[in-house]
């Protein structure tokens, strides 16, 4: 319980910190850092992608790196590296994609 109190308080001090008024972030960064934690988090609890049961029978979830984990009845913990490393894999996956983005669309215009 008290590993999900953690993660929800962490997740709300994120979102705070990056809507706050005083952050000088460009929109497009705020987006991208927004958008990396939703994906985060899905991939973490919905994703059947990242699905593993290891020889203990504990229940492992999350894509690419392993972040949520299932040990039975109330038990389960969060792997911080796991959700961190999620986390930026995301956002640089999309800062790519926005950068591919822009370059193909420049070229298209010429």
């Amino acid at each position: 319980m008290v590993n999900l109190l953690l993660l929800l308080v962490l997740f709300v001090l994120v979102l705070v910190s990056l809507l706050s008024p005083k952050n000088k972030m460009t929109s497009t960064k705020k987006k991208l850092y927004i958008l990396s934690l939703i994906l985060t988090v899905i991939f973490a609890f919905i994703s059947t992608s990242g699905y593993q049961v290891d020889s203990n029978g504990y229940q492992s979830f999350g894509f690419p790196a392993e972040s949520f984990v299932y040990r039975g009845g109330w038990v389960f913990t969060f792997s911080s590296f796991g959700l961190l490393l999620n986390f930026f894999l995301f956002y640089w996956f999309f800062k790519l994609l926005l950068y591919l983005w822009r370059v193909l669309t420049v070229r298209v215009k010429m």
